[in-house]
């Protein structure tokens, strides 16, 4: 059994464009503001091989038993600004709503750090939300920073599972104006998810910053399934 990848450094970074995993949590969107707590499970997470950059931690291995639309990623005192992200996951389609699509993902702190000692395969700051009937997900956070002396831009890593569709990474959240989204950094997005990668943040009366992206299922081949390291 393999070991566990050392340190996050940047030969063992993914790229921006492939997705990992993001954190969302814990109850319906109707109570999910402030009352709304993240889960704290295991501090890290089987491997996924996605196909030609690596791996990445496997959110399809143990999530919780309930899953819901709208829920909480970093806890209501986590330092950063806050972030809510909504939207609609879409079948192969395009144009039907998808129910039941479980999005995973995890992110940095605002110091651009997953954990210390700082590696992506133990993240802090994750969690899971499943569409709902109309296809709707959400959930609130804070904004992350980039990774500290590094060109990748600010992200949230995610990945798409049901029962019906094996586990795979879609391009990651970026937030429109990062200097550090330059062509290069264009030139890895896969289109995984249906594009809109990209999002406009507008902040509201309430200082949260919000912004939307619809996800498309797509047709992708599935290399391998989760494995677990050795810990």
């Amino acid at each position: 059994m393999a070991t566990e990848p050392a340190p996050l450094t940047r030969r063992t970074l993914l790229p921006a464009s492939a997705a990992t995993l993001l954190g969302l949590l814990a109850t319906s969107r109707a109570g999910a503001d402030e009352d709304v707590q993240p889960m704290a499970l295991a501090s890290h997470f089987p491997q996924m091989p996605t196909g030609g950059h690596g791996v990445t931690p496997c959110g399809s291995y143990a999530p919780p038993a309930q899953i819901p639309s709208f829920g909480r990623i970093a806890p209501g005192d986590e330092p950063g600004e806050a972030l809510e992200i909504t939207g609609v996951v879409y079948a192969t389609d395009r144009k039907t709503p998808a129910p039941d699509i479980v999005v995973f993902a995890y992110h940095t702190d605002r110091r651009g750090l997953y954990n210390t000692p700082n590696s992506p395969f133990r993240p802090r700051l994750f969690g899971w939300v499943k569409s709902d009937a109309q296809g709707r997900y959400g959930f609130r956070t804070i904004k992350p920073a980039p990774y500290p002396q590094l060109d990748t831009p600010a992200h949230i890593h995610a990945s798409l599972f049901s029962p019906s569709v094996p586990e795979y990474w879609i391009d990651d959240y970026w937030f429109a104006g990062d200097p550090l989204i330059t062509p290069h950094q264009r030139s890895l997005l896969t289109g995984r998810g249906g594009g809109g990668e990209t999002l406009s943040l507008v902040r509201g009366a309430d200082g949260v910053l919000r912004g939307r992206r619809n996800l498309m299922l797509g047709k992708v081949k599935i290399s391998g399934g989760c494995r677990l390291f050795k810990t």
